[in-house]
């Protein structure tokens, strides 16, 4: 075998094998998403076809006031950017073929907790991620794939 045939088979096999791997069903993260506060969820305007969007402002408990705002389109991202010093940063990105599903906050932590969900490029699976961003420190805390089957409907569009 030549190296390119070695390093060709090497992808495929750690692709197979990486996707095999289970998705979560029970942990902090999940029950964390479950018990947090729905950021509130729209139709977006002149998105087509319609699609989820969130544009919402909270402020944490340490006083830092918070722009929300992603959609549920390709290349979908949930953003945060921190008002008025308009800092941005993004609090989660799956990669592509995985869009944002719903985006929630839990207040006794200041944490975002947003799901993600859709098809792998790769192997054509369906996948759903949880992303955890701390609001205060700015940073994502967690991103882990789970069994959709455990977590609760999503937010109802308003």
């Amino acid at each position: 075998m030549r190296n390119s045939e070695i390093a060709c088979s090497a992808l495929l096999a750690f692709t197979i094998f990486s996707g095999c791997k289970r998705p979560i069903r029970s942990e902090e993260i999940v029950a964390r998403y479950s018990h947090a506060e729905c950021i509130p969820v729209e139709f977006g305007p002149g998105i087509t076809p319609p699609s989820r969007t969130w544009d919402h402002t909270i402020t944490t408990s340490r006083g830092f006031t918070v722009h929300i705002s992603g959609a549920r389109v390709p290349g979908g991202r949930i953003g945060v950017r921190y008002v008025p010093e308009g800092a941005d940063t993004v609090a989660a990105d799956a990669g592509d073929y995985i869009y944002p599903a719903d985006v929630r906050l839990d207040r006794g932590s200041d944490t975002l907790l947003i799901k993600a969900d859709g098809i792998t490029a790769v192997l054509g699976q369906p996948q759903t991620w949880l992303f955890q961003y701390d609001l205060n420190n700015r940073r994502q805390v967690a991103r882990t794939q789970v069994n959709p089957s455990v977590l609760p409907q999503e937010c109802q569009i308003q």
